[in-house]
């Protein structure tokens, strides 16, 4: 996504946060070393709580379709497009719903430009660390005076100061924005999510997972949805439409309740 040395972006031969996420969930847009990592943590509670994060984000954008009207979306650190897309989730509830995606990573801009295209699309390779043109991009191609809902799922944990940053973005965003949030914690777990965090680290992948105290602080000024910040399978599922999108939460173990090592939340400015 947004903070890996550049030079390593197009490097085949290490993983980059964004391949590893798409293998993680299945994708195919990955290598070898993307591929063999994601197998390290496949027994790892980290995976998990990466694939619940995914389906929460995506249940929470049809939430605030179908109960806020919300029809303008951003996604900081998309990384490549992953069917269901935020876009496809929103295809089923509306036609007029404009999405932007933003990620720095100059392959998955591409694959970005060329696979996320289409009416009311849009995407930019800004980097999520520089606030202010990230709220320029959203300025340009959103209609600011309506609802706009920010998505941060699988972002933070790659950002050093990501609570710098999300204060800087939170500060200047317009009140009324919504934010879809997730962020992997080590307070569930721990011991094996400072397991992957210092594989991911010896790879290359800076990543900082955070403890709900930190986490809340990041989400001061927005008023959360019940039930607040909890764990991505415990907000509440939504009903979905469309064969893809179903079958995305219809497997038995997202009905099971069991811990996760992540955070979630919905809220508003």
């Amino acid at each position: 996504m947004t903070t890996t040395d550049p030079s390593a972006l197009i490097d085949p031969y290490r993983p980059t946060p964004a391949r590893l996420h798409n293998a993680i969930l299945g994708g195919k847009d990955h290598y070898t070393p993307d591929q063999a990592l994601a197998a390290t943590l496949a027994t790892n509670k980290i995976t998990l709580a990466i694939t619940e994060s995914r389906r929460f984000a995506l249940r929470a954008v049809e939430y605030l379709i179908d109960h806020h009207g919300v029809s303008q979306f951003v996604e900081l650190g998309c990384g490549y497009p992953h069917t269901p897309n935020i876009h496809d989730i929103a295809g089923h509830r509306s036609g007029t719903t404009r999405i932007l995606y933003i990620d720095s990573d100059p392959v998955v801009a591409a694959y970005g430009r060329a696979l996320l295209a289409g009416p009311n699309r849009f995407f930019t390779d800004t980097d999520i660390t520089d606030t202010a043109t990230v709220l320029g991009d959203i300025s340009a191609v959103m209609d600011t005076a309506r609802p706009i809902a920010v998505c941060v799922s699988g972002t933070a944990e790659l950002i050093i100061d990501a609570p710098a940053v999300f204060a800087a973005l939170t500060d200047r965003l317009s009140v009324g924005t919504w934010i879809v949030f997730t962020h992997i914690t080590d307070e569930v777990y721990g011991h094996q999510i400072h397991s992957a965090a210092q594989a991911l680290r010896a790879a290359g992948i800076a990543y900082h997972p955070r403890g709900r105290e930190e986490i809340t602080a990041m989400l001061t000024g927005y008023r959360l949805v019940t039930p607040g910040l909890v764990a991505p399978h415990q907000w509440p599922p939504i009903s979905v439409s469309g064969d893809e999108v179903r079958a995305l939460f219809a497997t038995p173990e997202h009905r099971t309740a069991w811990d996760l090592s992540a955070y979630a939340a919905v809220g508003r400015l």
